[in-house]
């Protein structure tokens, strides 16, 4: 076996995988139940699409592999290889994430994921004190009515039970 065949195999894997990926959203996405009304999009909306799209790109890389299309071999990336990790950071980050999943469910998606929005932004060193309000409390507001609204997925108001 030649080192092109052994690269088309390695670039045909991912792109089966990515179909089968899609196989799996939408057969996940059929078992939402969803909420009794007619005529609006429900959550099995987002599975069903992005599956789609999942299943087209994976067939479709697939096919152009299978017909000798490849990637072309890495030029080098702008990375400094030579920079070391910044663990704390990472681990900021992780902590970040970890409370979040935490007090999700007793706080609130709305109040946690702000604090989500504005601690992951300060973390990786976004210092302009207006965005940084300003899109830790516009996204997780924005995404909270189309869930709830559009949608008609729940998300736990936790504290704001009474508010919303």
């Amino acid at each position: 076996m030649t080192a092109q065949e052994n690269r088309g195999r390695a670039e045909i894997v991912p792109a089966l995988l990515l179909a089968l990926t899609g196989v799996y959203m939408i057969a996940d996405g059929h078992s939402l139940r969803t909420p009794p009304t007619e005529g609006a999009i429900g959550p099995r909306f987002f599975p069903y699409v992005v599956g789609g799209a999942l299943i087209v790109v994976g067939l479709w890389l697939a096919v152009a592999v299978w017909r000798g299309d490849r990637a072309e071999a890495e030029q080098g990336e702008d990375v400094d290889t030579q920079a070391r990790t910044d663990w704390r950071t990472l681990g900021t980050l992780a902590a970040i994430m970890l409370l979040y999943v935490l007090i999700l469910d007793p706080v609130g998606y709305l109040l946690s994921t702000v604090g989500l929005f504005a601690g992951t932004a300060w973390t990786l060193s976004a210092r302009n004190p207006r965005s940084l309000v300003l899109v830790s409390l516009l996204v997780p507001f924005v995404t909270f009515l189309l869930f709830t609204r559009a949608l008609g997925v729940y998300l736990p108001n936790g504290v704001l039970q009474t508010v919303i």
